[in-house]
């Protein structure tokens, strides 16, 4: 699942007792529970009354015993379902409900015998809240003044525990089965459901229908799932396999501009992890109310807010997509045995993505976007630091934090530059075909890893999985008396059970020739002091050139040559962009310095760039880099050029540079280049581009950005 803002749902600790290496206020301990019983299938037969807002469904449960003389079947149902009836292989049975669980008499068992429990009842203030509010469950989606008219329908979502407020069977990730929905709705209607479509039929009325949809390959309950609505959809094939693009009815000219990389994004994850996308066929749903996305097994659904269009930027809903996608291997093939391992889930669809990024947008996106999960995370521990793989937590759904997220997915980054790309992905293949279609624990990765390659990551997880925290770094450099000495401290506090790190590193020696040199390291104290040799006059020293672990540097100060040397060949775009930003911090600047920024904007010309904001420089409105400002109009990157257009906008007017904006302002240009040409035509002669600015008016873009901005420049033109 992902979430476009994570909450903090953990709370700091107020007192001192400590579990796996955080203190927690309202947290215990959780295990995964019992299940005796072993559910081999699941259907479900649901009858969905939209304008009653109710439902009526059926759920038929098998079971095998897995222990002799079980004689009560344990299930979860949610308050708001009423049992009309309850029947154990035919007949009616015996039951109690405590809360969400029913328990139900049956004659003892047997080991291996196969008991069925059918469940009638109906669900009337079903209440699943929004997705990203802390909810789940079954959702109507309700229509809106001044919205389409097709804004209606409903949909589930399971995760962490909240299918069984709309179906009852057993609603934890330890066990895996097969299931089946049959699914009654207007006749208008489309439903989205798990594994292969088996039937569509109207009723001889011809006022509702009934799809079927069935999954064959086992998986965790919380992946069950079933949407309904009026939809436009679009069906394709990837190597045999059904994709289904689906959208709320109206909204299927974004279909193309929002999957259109669906294909590639199956190719490269079947074989960059060695294992091919198992499931029958790949549904990706954009609904309304939903926030963020849920991987449900070959059926992902995410929010129709995130919809796009190719003049809003590169493939922008690439991120959602890949991190949805990756759960399909990892969440859906493999799934953590509980809640506790939520990482072996989110971590690794996060860090799925910053894989697909490194593979269609390359190697400079893949830094930032390691980096931004750095500092996504390092932000967060600021509340709380916990351990990536706990027993330890308030609830299942506290898990999905900035942990599970953006940490796990930098410390996957750091454990592939660990072993190396042969062992890391060797591993990963093994752990996938080994454990496929089961619910695994933490230890399972490290033993898969370890056994492809034969290195032991047993101490990796002890530091980096199973304690919380990060390094604290900071460091300096000593080159008195012609030795070079690199000091390197970890700060971090350990009082929490956070660990002095042992890490295998490099010092790099950048040249102002270019040349960069890699020095080998290893930090095990609290202090570490390194004599580095080769360094000469007008070098410069930094730890961790290629960025290769997680860690918060800090107290690391830079002289401007040197921070020149990393503006300009610093080996990883992060550096790069810091140097950059620090550069123009200072209330004094120097004309050399603005020289060699603006030489290196204008080398920086990748679709994805090493300077991925140059802002700051923009800010400093100078007439001299006007000529730097209008190349960059032509950049392949969206946000350059509007940040370009920004940069002129700030200079003295120019009939040369207004003519240029004015040309910008068309329905193919980036939406965000128009948007900044129309404020910047406004600020210079909003009276004298009136007639421009009717007419962009009209120019359409998904959320009316560009109305909207040639709105505002109408009414000040009018102003005037």
């Amino acid at each position: 699942m992902k979430l476009a803002a994570l909450p903090l749902l953990f709370l700091a600790a107020v007192a001192p007792a400590q579990r796996n290496g955080f203190a927690q206020v309202r947290a215990n301990l959780h295990y995964a529970p019992d299940h005796v019983l072993d559910l081999l299938n699941v259907t479900v037969d649901l009858n969905v009354n939209y304008d009653k807002r109710e439902i009526r469904g059926t759920a038929t449960n098998t079971f095998a015993a897995m222990l002799d003389g079980v004689s009560v079947i344990n299930l979860q149902a949610g308050a708001s379902l009423k049992f009309d009836s309850v029947k154990v292989d035919g007949k009616a049975a015996k039951y109690r409900r405590d809360k969400d669980e029913v328990y139900i008499d049956t004659t003892p068992l047997k080991r291996g015998q196969k008991v069925v429990v059918e469940i009638e009842y109906v669900g009337e203030n079903l209440r699943g809240r929004g997705f990203g509010a802390g909810g789940g469950g079954f959702h109507w989606v309700e229509a809106r003044e001044k919205q389409p008219k097709t804004r209606i329908g409903f949909w589930t979502q399971g995760e962490a525990e909240f299918n069984h407020n709309w179906v009852p069977t057993w609603d934890h990730p330890n066990d895996f089965t097969t299931s089946e929905t049959r699914t009654t709705v207007p006749a208008d209607w489309d439903v989205i459901g798990n594994g292969v479509m088996t039937a569509n039929k109207l009723s001889a009325d011809k006022k509702t229908r009934t799809v079927t949809w069935k999954m064959t390959i086992p998986h965790a309950t919380y992946l069950l799932a079933v949407y309904g609505g009026p939809f436009d959809i679009k069906k394709d094939k990837w190597e045999g396999k059904d994709l289904w693009y689906v959208v709320p009815r109206g909204q299927g000219k974004y279909i193309d501009d929002s999957f259109g990389d669906t294909k590639d994004m199956l190719t490269f994850f079947s074989s960059r992890v060695g294992y091919k996308f198992p499931w029958p066929k790949y549904a990706q749903c954009a609904m309304y109310d939903f926030g963020g996305g849920m991987e449900n097994v070959s059926a992902t659904i995410l929010g129709e807010g995130s919809l796009t269009e190719s003049r809003a930027g590169f493939r922008n809903m690439a991120s959602l997509n890949s991190h949805e996608l990756g759960h399909q291997w990892f969440g859906d093939t493999v799934t953590c045995l509980d809640w506790g391992d939520t990482w072996l889930n989110e971590s690794f669809a996060t860090y799925m993505e910053s894989l697909y990024m490194e593979h269609s947008r390359g190697e400079l996106f893949y830094e930032q976007d390691v980096e931004n999960n750095m500092r996504g995370y390092i932000s967060s521990s600021r509340s709380l630091k916990r351990a990536l793989s706990t027993k330890y937590y308030p609830n299942a759904d506290a898990n999905f934090d900035q942990h599970a997220y953006p940490k796990g997915g930098a410390i996957l980054h750091t454990l592939r530059r660990t072993v190396g790309d042969q062992a890391f992905f060797g591993g990963l293949s093994l752990y996938l075909n080994r454990h496929q279609h089961t619910p695994v624990q933490a230890y399972q990765l490290s033993r898969a890893i370890s056994d492809y390659g034969g290195i032991n990551t047993e101490k990796f997880f002890d530091q980096w999985i199973f304690k919380p925290g990060h390094p604290v770094i900071s460091y300096s450099v000593d080159s008195n008396g012609g030795t070079t000495k690199l000091t390197v401290k970890q700060l971090q506090d350990t009082s929490d059970g956070t660990p002095i790190y042992e890490i295998e590193t490099k010092a790099g020696i950048i040249s102002p020739n270019g040349t960069v040199k890699r020095v080998p390291i290893y930090l095990s104290k609290t202090e570490d002091t390194f004599e580095i040799a080769g360094v000469g006059a007008g070098d410069t020293v930094i730890l961790d050139p290629d960025h290769d672990f997680l860690r918060e540097t800090k107290d690391v100060t830079w002289k401007p040559s040197d921070l020149l040397n990393i503006l300009k060949f610093a080996p990883n775009s992060v550096d790069r962009q810091q140097a950059f930003q620090q550069l123009l911090s200072g209330d004094t600047i120097s004309d050399e310095t603005y020289t060699a920024l603006s030489e290196q904007v204008a080398k920086d010309v990748s679709q994805f760039p090493v300077f991925t904001s140059v802002a700051r420089l923009v800010g400093k409105a100078r007439p001299e880099l006007r000529a730097l400002w209008t190349s960059q109009l032509n950049h392949p990157n969206f946000q350059r050029r509007a940040e370009a257009v920004n940069g002129l906008a700030r200079l003295a007017k120019d009939d040369a540079t207004m003519e240029k904006l004015k040309g910008l302002v068309n329905d193919k240009e980036a939406i965000s280049v128009v948007v900044n040409a129309i404020r910047a035509l406004a600020d210079w002669d909003a009276k004298g581009n009136l007639a421009l600015f009717e007419k962009a008016a009209k120019i359409e873009d998904r959320r009316n950005q560009i109305k909207r901005a040639a709105e505002d420049a109408i009414e000040t033109a009018k102003g005037n």
